[in-house]
């Protein structure tokens, strides 16, 4: 029975811990109007289309992994017209963040504190700058990132149950590899010492099954989706997009490794100064894992070097490229749970802490300081007050939808900003918003929409467009975190 109860309470508390958190936290939570960022916004609109046969790269233009659209696509299947689906899959994803935190905390001894690790690690994860407004690809690679922590423990801490561990850091690489593949660095890292570990601890033998799980792990998922591209008919446009075009078209001007390293390192500095908290709390990770020195015995020096050599080479692949946006960062909030961890097992050691009920307080005290805490620092807050039909994506809407029975709509905004969803319209084009990825095959294809006047209704922000089309209304709002647009809605001449 007590078992049962401990099972339960390690699925619930981070569940209800992560809906508190992301009520203020993500747009998608039904306080806010709408999820007002133009990413997830490119995301929802191919899930949505998903559910009518459209596909991703091939239908719909767009440079995230395949795996991230079908979670968009299940939220749209909860909810085809608001992102309270993809909230509540924010909420599971976050929860099972916080669940492996709390298993992270137990394993490294932190005992009956370790149920402090959900609210302490919600807060930490979404009142960061990082997090923006919730549903970023990052976000849903978090709980991955720390099960390949986990996991590694396991395997350098114990010879039982290593291949199972392998199999599932494997399958960790590969969530992670089919939602945005520069976030794979930390598997590098981690997986290059655990190998070596198991090579000296158990002979080539062993280290051959554990690397043959690991590869299995990673495989079969990544094959399962590209027989599913395949079926559809849309495996080379992913290959071309999701691999070529962002290798050589969105990581900016060439580097050596030396320039790519400093790179990394100036992103580093910026980025540790907008998120203290992230960055701390990994230095702490790494200073907890520099601890099995101390503790001695074998696999003591992967161990304490492990966790460097992922988060590093995390580092390096995130900001490879010259671009790289705030967003970025979430990723070390992983790294930050796993700093969570070693804390409440060094505050473990302290008597005090741990005696009677004071863990339970501890705990319950914490979950009570999340909604404040996520009230006051989340970066999303300040577009509580905006208004759903005081929007011009609420207005064009039901201008679009006065003036024509069947309306077909081109938003040329700079990215999608909601108005596809405000309305109701799946795109009919490929390039169905102005993305980052500025090639000239995008900019001849838009420029043919616009010529032959393949949509009926067009929506700019700083364009002007062709003579077949007119002018039919303007609106101000608020877009993206407080950004002021002055939208202008387009309609084809007859």
């Amino acid at each position: 029975m007590k078992d049962g109860k401990t099972r339960l309470l390690g699925f619930a508390w981070p569940l209800v811990c992560a809906a508190l958190a992301l009520l203020f936290a993500s747009t998608a939570s039904p306080l806010y109007a709408t999820n007002f960022w133009t990413d997830t916004n490119i995301y929802f609109t191919i899930g949505r289309g998903m559910l009518k046969g459209l596909m991703p790269y091939r239908d719909l233009f767009d440079h995230k992994g395949p795996l991230l659209y079908a979670l968009y696509g299940t939220g749209a299947a909860l909810c085809s017209r608001g992102f309270l689906g993809v909230w509540l899959l924010e909420i599971l994803s976050l929860a099972a963040l916080l669940a492996l935190a709390q298993r992270l905390s137990y394993r490294l001894g932190a005992g009956p504190l370790r149920y402090t690790a959900a609210p302490a690690c919600a807060v930490t994860v979404c009142c960061c700058r990082a997090f923006t407004q919730g549903g970023s690809a990052e976000e849903f690679c978090l709980p991955a990132l720390l099960l390949g922590i986990l996991c590694t423990l396991r395997i350098l801490q114990e010879e039982k149950g290593r291949e199972k561990a392998a199999a599932l850091f494997g399958g960790a690489a590969a969530w992670v590899f089919l939602i945005k593949y520069t976030d794979c660095g930390l598997f590098f890292g981690l997986g290059f010492f655990l190998l070596l570990c198991v090579l000296r601890r158990s002979g080539a033998l062993a280290c051959g099954r554990v690397l043959l799980r690991m590869t299995a792990g990673f495989a079969v998922p990544v094959l399962l989706c590209a027989l599913w591209l395949l079926a559809c008919g849309a495996l080379a446009e992913c290959w071309q997009v999701y691999f070529a075009q962002n290798l050589f078209d969105y990581s900016g001007a060439p580097m050596s490794l030396k320039g790519h390293v400093l790179n990394a390192l100036a992103y580093l500095r910026t980025q540790s100064a907008a998120n203290p908290a992230l960055a701390v709390l990994t230095l702490i990770g790494m200073a907890g894992s520099a601890g099995a020195l101390l503790r001695g015995g074998r696999g003591a020096l992967a161990e304490a070097l492990a966790f460097p050599a992922g988060a590093g080479l995390l580092l390096l692949f995130c900001y490879w490229g010259e671009m790289a946006h705030p967003y970025y960062a979430l990723v070390f909030a992983a790294t930050a749970c796993a700093g969570v961890s070693f804390l409440l097992a060094l505050a473990a050691k302290i008597p005090a802490a741990v005696k009677g009920r004071m863990p339970a307080v501890t705990a319950a005290v914490l979950a009570l300081c999340i909604l404040p805490a996520c009230r006051c620092c989340c970066t999303a807050v300040p577009l509580l007050g905006v208004r759903r039909e005081e929007m011009p994506q609420a207005r064009f809407a039901s201008e679009m939808h006065a003036l024509s029975d069947a309306p077909t709509l081109l938003d040329l905004c700079s990215l999608d900003q909601g108005f596809y969803l405000a309305a109701d319209i799946l795109p009919v084009c490929r390039y169905f918003a102005d993305n980052n990825l500025d090639t000239e095959e995008k900019r001849e294809a838009i420029a043919g929409y616009l010529a032959d006047g393949r949509c009926e209704f067009v929506v700019t922000v700083w364009r002007t467009l062709p003579e077949n089309y007119e002018a039919i209304g303007s609106a101000v709002g608020v877009f993206d975190l407080n950004d002021q647009r002055t939208y202008t809605l387009w309609r084809r001449r007859e």
